[in-house]
């Protein structure tokens, strides 16, 4: 029994747990179109022309292209409250009904012909033969009708025209062929296409907007609120309800002419005397609504009304016009409810998209802009170094010369003069060619001195050995290092652009599950809002569009503090801003920390320092923090640490990881030691300061320890990893640390613990720096390292973390 009871649960509801609606909205709004085309048809089918005709329903159902079975059914009913004929016109509705069923089914199927199509794929070999020519008769039918009726609308006219001409025949014989019924049958045969071509031009859904629709329109308008006349209850007019209602609606839709002309032509249709009663009631409305004053617009504008029908028809006209009035005032705020609704909601929500889809471009812009002014400033240093990478080095040149001179001057009879008695001079010469061939790639004549040229009697040849092995060694280079540093350029920029991507995806993703939570506190809260927009992963956003705080029951710190706990993050003040009469807010995850440093850097022995330090923030909120320590000393050392700043600089600061910038790093540092002859790769230290998050992130490559004091707590960070440059895989440490307020930072260099190796002296300084400033803790590391007498480089760097205001 248990059982038997869920699975009837099971049938009424539907996912999580929600019942499901006994009758759905599209069934709704199905028998909803069919009960509306009922009713017009039924309203025109008792609109009376002259001589006592009927045929407007009939036009109505010829020119229509959905609904046929609710237009027949409406036809019908009101043919039997007709007073003259309604069995023709039963008669003639019905066959016209199935003609426009025909035109229908000829026009929407297939350009081949097809009427019918199998169901399954296995069919009887005989009945695929009859569909076939099925089909092709039906190609007949179509190519002959398209001769003479190439639209559908053309074909419907010529239809009511038949069915007039059938109706029209049936009045005059059934009236004994009087004066009177020759005369209704020319009403018929006239007024019949005429309708079916106005009715045709308004429902035609491929229409466009033109002089012809707007009066095929209002000729729609004019005739149902002809038909709507004979719907007269004690005391109220539907006529008069209808045509206020559409007057209003055009309005709402098209603007104050549009409006005007619907309430003239509905006023027509209702008579001449009541015309000037609708347009004084839109006029009216739409002068108090540009007010923003709706409520008195509306009491007014029926005010209005019932003065002018007092005045045109006395008391029996107010009676039906003041009634009539109010059900059209009544249908039109239900209207305007909706309407505003469903638009609002709509606007808000399309713009609160369009906003954010708006900043989205705009950061991606900024970025991607950001990465091509990093590659550019970056691009005169890569072609420098290009240049000189390219190039065979000294020592490559010396042997070749070498080898050129050991293949000629064995056989020369000038040997002992040259390698001999000349040899300072010869040694000058060799040094005068490597130096040719350094600089220009190869040697001629014009590098030689004049008395070496005259004595060598090989010169020549040597000179051609020479440019011919150094032209072979410096493609042997290119052709060794091109693919891979194509792979590397390709991998790098790929790198870029998925990191940028998948960035831009997290902080531009909508979170619907948030904004649900949103929008109940702001409920309960007592805040209506059109809608609500949360985004971003790292830099949480809300977006609340149309908002109304009259009836809030917290303060904007309190919304600010709840909406942050809500959403796990803390937000900075909201920010009101109103536009087109829409106030929204906006509310931006704030910033939680700052990060002020300061380095100091000695050199080895008063000579060029190797070491490179850097400080800097970007846009998106991230302080960074390294120590570059290039291998080895002196200007080499030097000019490699300092371009691992540089490259780290302006790479984060565009924006990019860093996870991607190093690895580009050590790709573009171990295509430039492949062809140097001096040992090219440095250590990075590297700290990123997410100043949102409050956290640190600590990437080593090769780097000496790093240490976060907490009071008197000093916590040391050290990774075992090899420098940039070595390896082709990047080998990097990665620590992530948690921040607050008051914590310090230090970074030091390897020169720092060549007299320190177990970091004893630094830990015991360190215990005690809290009141002290970065720079003066960078400067006594420093000093201290340098006051023995044979040190490193040394360079040492602070940061004191701070809460934002």
């Amino acid at each position: 029994m248990q059982e038997a009871n869920k699975t009837e649960e099971a049938k009424k509801t539907g996912k999580k747990g929600l019942a499901r609606p006994l009758i759905s909205q599209k069934t709704i709004f199905k028998w909803g179109k069919a009960a509306l085309f009922f009713a017009v048809g039924f309203l025109l089918c008792r609109a009376p022309l002259p001589f006592d005709t009927y045929p407007l329903g009939l036009s109505l159902l010829c020119a229509s292209q959905a609904e046929i079975p609710a237009l027949l059914l409406g036809i019908l009913a009101a043919s039997f409250t007709l007073p003259t004929f309604p069995i023709a016109l039963v008669c003639v509705s019905g066959a016209a009904a199935f003609s426009v069923w025909l035109i229908r089914l000829l026009w929407d199927a297939p350009k081949d012909g097809s009427l019918r199509r199998p169901r399954k794929e296995a069919r009887l070999f005989e009945e695929k033969d009859d569909i076939q020519k099925a089909n092709g008769k039906a190609e007949k039918v179509r190519t002959f009708v398209e001769a003479y009726f190439p639209s559908p609308l053309k074909l419907r006219i010529a239809l009511s025209g038949v069915a007039a001409l059938v109706l029209a025949l049936l009045r005059i014989i059934s009236g004994g062929f009087r004066y009177y019924d020759f005369f209704a049958a020319l009403v018929l045969l006239f007024a019949t296409p005429l309708a079916t071509a106005i009715y045709g031009v308004s429902l035609d859904k491929q229409k466009s907007e033109g002089v012809f629709l707007l009066l095929a329109r209002q000729g729609f308008l004019f005739t149902l609120i002809y038909g709507a006349k004979t719907i007269d209850f004690t005391g109220f007019s539907l006529a008069v309800s209808l045509g206020l209602f559409f007057a209003v609606y055009a309005f709402r839709r098209r603007g104050l002419a549009a409006g005007a002309l619907t309430a003239s032509v509905a006023g027509l249709a209702y008579g001449v005397a009541y015309a000037p009663a609708f347009l004084i009631f839109l006029l009216l409305f739409a002068f108090f609504s540009d007010l923003k004053k709706s409520n008195w617009g509306l009491g007014l504008s029926i005010a209005g009304l019932c003065a002018w029908s007092y005045f045109a028809g006395g008391w029996l006209a107010l009676l039906r016009f003041l009634p009539s009035g109010l059900a059209a005032g009544a249908a039109t705020r239900i209207l305007e409810r909706l309407q505003k609704e469903e638009s609002d909601e709509e606007d808000a929500l399309e713009e609160g998209r369009m906003q954010v889809a708006g900043e989205r471009y705009k950061g991606s812009n900024d970025r991607f802009r950001g990465i091509s002014d990093a590659f550019s400033s970056l691009s005169e240093v890569f072609y420098n170094l290009s240049d000189r990478f390219r190039r065979p080095g000294t020592l490559d040149l010396r042997q070749i010369c070498d080898r050129s001179f050991d293949h000629f001057c064995p056989d020369c009879p000038n040997k002992t003069v040259c390698w001999g008695l000349e040899y300072s001079d010869t040694l000058q010469t060799v040094n005068a060619l490597i130096s040719a061939l350094h600089t220009k790639g190869k040697v001629t004549e014009d590098d030689l001195p004049e008395a070496f040229s005259r004595r060598c009697g090989c010169m020549e040849e040597i000179l051609q050995y020479m440019n011919h092995e150094c032209a072979k060694l410096t493609g042997d280079l290119l052709r060794n290092n091109r693919t891979e540093m194509f792979a590397m350029d390709y991998e790098s920029a790929a790198d870029i652009i998925k990191d940028a991507l998948e960035e831009d995806d997290g902080e531009y993703r909508f979170d619907p599950e948030l904004e649900k939570k949103v929008a109940d506190y702001l409920t309960d809260a007592g805040i209506s809002c059109s809608s609500v927009t949360v985004y971003g992963n790292r830099r949480r956003q809300i977006l609340l569009r149309g908002i109304d705080l009259d009836g809030a029951k917290v303060t904007l710190e309190t919304l600010r503090s709840d909406l942050g706990e809500l959403c796990g993050v803390s937000f900075c003040t909201p920010v009101l801003e109103l536009e087109k009469n829409i106030r929204s807010m906006t509310l931006q995850s704030r910033v939680q920390l700052t990060a002020t440093g300061a380095f100091y850097n000695l050199s080895a022995e008063g000579g060029v320092s190797g070491d490179a330090v850097n400080l800097f923030e970007n846009k998106k909120e991230y302080f960074y923090a390294l120590i570059s320590d290039g291998m080895g000393c002196g200007r080499e050392a030097a000019l490699t640490s300092n371009l691992c700043s540089i490259f780290l600089e302006k790479m984060l600061q565009a924006g990019n990881r860093a996870g991607t910038s190093l690895k580009m790093l050590n790709n573009m540092i171990r295509s430039r030691g492949a062809d140097s002859t001096w040992e090219c790769s440095s250590t990075v230290d590297l700290v990123e300061i997410d100043l949102v998050l409050s956290q640190a992130v600590f990437m080593k490559s090769g780097a000496a320890p790093s240490f976060v004091v907490r009071g008197g707590e000093v916590n040391r960070l050290q990774a075992g990893t090899a420098p940039i440059g070595i390896i082709r895989t990047l080998d990097v440490g990665s620590e992530t640390y948690r921040l607050r307020p008051g914590d310090t930072i230090v970074l030091i260099s390897d020169g720092i613990l060549e007299h320190d190796p177990d970091c004893i002296w630094i830990s015991s300084y360190l215990e005690s720096v809290s009141d002290r400033t970065p720079e003066e803790i960078a400067y006594h590391i420093c000093n201290h390292a340098a006051s023995y007498d044979h040190h490193d480089d040394c360079s040492a760097l602070a940061l004191r973390i701070g809460k934002k205001e």
